[in-house]
C-alpha cells in the first residue's frame, strides 16, 4: 500500500470525529449523531524463495538448512498433513541432508504410495505428482536417494508388478531435487506403468 494512501486512511477517522465535534457544538439545542468508525487494516506478505520439485511443481518455502536437524515424528505430521500414513521407519535416515519418507494414501484405492522428501528440517516435495503402485527405497546416501518403483502391466493386480522394478536416484543440488534419469509413466493403459 502506498505511503499516500496510509495517509489518507488515517486522515479519515480524525475527519469523521472533527465534524461529529462540530456538530456538537451550539446552544441550539441540537443533538449530535453517533458517528462510527472502522479502521481496515491490510497486512501484505513478500512471497518466499520458489523452489522445484521433481515433478515440476513450485513450492514456496525459505532455504532449507541441510544440518537443521528433523524428528521421524515432524517429518510423519507432514505425512499426515498430506493424507499419508508412513510405510514404515527403516528407510528415515535423520543424519542425512537429504532424507525420505516413503507413504501410503489413506484415502486412495487403489494402492498409492509416494516418496517424501526433505533437507534438513524442510519438506521439498515428493518424488512425482501423481502416486506410484509400489514404491520403495533402493539406496540413499548423503545428497541422493535411489526409488525403486514397481512396474506394472495393464492387466496387473496393484498388489502385483510383474513387469520388474525401475530405478530411479533423486540428487539434492542445493536448490533443488533432481531426478537422475526418466520416471516411469503413470499412465496405467502404458505397456509397463508406476500406476
Amino acid at each position: 500500500m502506498s505511503s499516500r494512501r496510509r495517509i489518507l486512511l488515517a486522515l479519515v477517522p480524525a475527519a469523521l470525529v472533527l465534524l461529529a465535534l462540530a456538530g456538537c457544538g451550539g446552544g441550539d439545542g441540537a443533538t449530535s449523531a453517533a458517528v462510527a468508525t472502522k479502521t481496515v487494516t491490510k497486512t501484505v506478505t513478500a512471497p518466499a524463495a520458489t523452489r522445484t520439485t521433481a515433478t515440476g511443481a513450485s513450492t514456496t518455502a525459505p532455504p532449507p538448512n541441510p544440518s537443521a536437524p528433523l524428528s521421524l515424528h515432524a517429518a510423519e505430521q507432514v505425512l499426515d498433513a498430506h493424507g499419508y500414513a508412513p510405510l514404515g521407519e527403516r528407510d528415515w535416515r535423520p543424519d542425512q541432508p537429504l532424507k525420505v519418507l516413503l507413504g501410503i494414501s489413506r484415502a486412495s484405492s487403489p494402492r498409492a504410495e509416494q516418496a517424501f522428501f526433505f533437507v534438513g528440517d524442510t519438506f521439498i516435495g515428493t518424488d512425482t505428482k501423481d502416486p506410484s503402485g509400489q514404491l520403495a527405497v533402493a539406496s540413499q546416501g548423503g545428497d541422493s536417494v535411489t526409488l525403486s518403483y514397481g512396474l506394472f502391466r495393464p492387466s496387473d493386480a496393484i498388489d502385483g508388478p510383474s513387469g520388474g522394478t525401475a530405478e530411479v536416484t533423486y540428487t539434492w543440488n542445493g536448490a533443488r531435487l533432481v531426478p537422475q534419469g526418466p520416471i516411469p509413466t503413470a499412465s496405467p493403459g502404458a505397456p509397463l506403468s508406476r500406476r
